[in-house]
């Protein structure tokens, strides 16, 4: 372990200690968040993406109690919020960020497991709203926390507990989020990206030579929400093009089963908006299993072009760029040494994600700096990152 790590974990456990004084951490649980490489929105319809869980990372120290309530503190809003342990327990009103614990505890117990009462500090190093996958580490954290301190051998199947997670989210935060996130954060092995295929939810680990091409992600700071209107507004897009199709053609139970040939067949029964939504789900699949070939060839430079055509298509037929991430994929792209750069997450705002050669990255990471600031006014987070080990937890000696 290097000395940063060793750092920020004795640093975990010093602020542990003012927030529950006399208590004893016994763990820290780790969930790393993920960046989706290609595969935009593909997810919810029962597509395939390709992503890596990253370095970045949401952190739960945790002790024992001894009622049946649990304690969360946040360490990003300097807050306590404290509840007991029922499967009947709602969300709460006055206290959004909470709920994701909430609702991981109410579902696990709803599953069986018997929950034990737990102090809770969470702290993450992963920026919120800018698509990495910072309330999926959350919640999987807090899931492998509490379960933990309840159960030390247990180990919930890993597909089943992102599930949990994914439904917590979406019942509980009311964020209709889709399951890439949470099993990527999971299941992420290091120096591999992950294909997922979000029908049978099954996972092929992908070598990533990071001594050829390193991930670059870079932050608009334009904040998105999955739980705003238009991410909503896309999923819903999809479900009636899909029910538009499926009459023509009842195999199709989801735009994955849907090809150009039978889209375009189906032109004049669908509107021109959901006739663009269609287009660019089953584009984008379509290049998901392309990039998976290319890396498996370790060919970068078809990665970084299949990369390009993905963020055209978010721009033009999904809508979901602005103004600032089609400038950093356009700044991105004209440097030397770029394969390509796309809007990564849900997008309106969020991260752009870029694969380079590692020998330009810092050249890039300058050029795009100055730009993006003299565009915009704006200090845009830069952060190279490579695919790591998707979660753990770490006993304390």
């Amino acid at each position: 372990m290097g000395d940063d790590y060793n750092s920020a974990v004795k640093e975990m456990l010093e602020n542990f200690a003012d927030v529950y004084a006399g208590q004893r951490p016994v763990f820290i649980s780790r969930a790393s968040g993920r960046v989706e490489l290609i595969g935009g929105h593909t997810d919810y319809n029962d597509g395939f993406v390709i992503a890596a869980a990253i370095g970045n990372c949401c952190w739960v120290v945790g002790s024992k109690r001894d009622d049946d309530k649990i304690c969360l503190y946040s360490e990003l809003v300097k807050e306590k919020h404290k509840f007991e342990l029922s499967p009947v327990c709602g969300a709460a009103r006055d206290c959004k960020w909470a709920n994701y614990g909430r609702g991981v505890a109410a579902l696990l117990l709803r599953e069986g497991l018997a929950l034990k009462g737990a102090n809770l500090y969470i702290t993450s190093d992963i920026p919120i709203g800018a698509g990495l996958g910072s309330s999926s580490a959350l919640e999987v954290s807090l899931a492998k926390a509490m379960i933990h301190i309840s159960q030390p051998k247990y180990e919930m199947e890993p597909i089943r507990l992102a599930q949990i997670c994914q439904e917590a989210e979406n019942s509980y935060v009311k964020s209709p989020c889709g399951i890439m996130d949470q099993i990527v954060s999971i299941t992420g092995v290091k120096d591999h990206a992950i294909l997922l295929d979000c029908r049978d939810l099954s996972i092929k680990s992908l070598p990533f030579d990071s001594n050829n091409c390193c991930i670059m992600v870079f932050n608009s700071m334009v904040k998105h929400e999955v739980g705003g209107g238009e991410y909503g507004e896309r999923r819903e897009q999809c479900e009636q093009a899909c029910a538009v199709l499926s009459k023509k053609y009842p195999e199709v139970k989801a735009l994955r089963d849907v090809n150009e040939s039978m889209l375009n067949s189906s032109k004049e029964q669908l509107d021109s908006l959901l006739f663009s939504r269609a287009s660019h789900i089953i584009g984008e699949n379509a290049r998901v299993l392309a990039a998976a070939e290319a890396l498996g060839r370790n060919d970068s430079a078809e990665f970084g072009r299949l990369m390009r055509e993905s963020h055209h298509s978010a721009r033009d037929l999904y809508e979901i760029s602005c103004e600032q991430t089609d400038f950093l994929v356009e700044q991105i792209c004209q440097c030397d040494g770029a394969y390509g750069a796309r809007i990564s997450g849900g997008g309106f705002g969020g991260a752009v994600v870029a694969l380079a050669r590692p020998d330009a990255s810092e050249k890039i990471s300058q050029k795009v700096h100055k730009a993006y600031g003299d565009k915009f006014g704006l200090d845009c987070g830069i952060y190279p990152v490579k695919p790591w080990q998707g979660t753990e937890i770490i006993k304390i000696k």
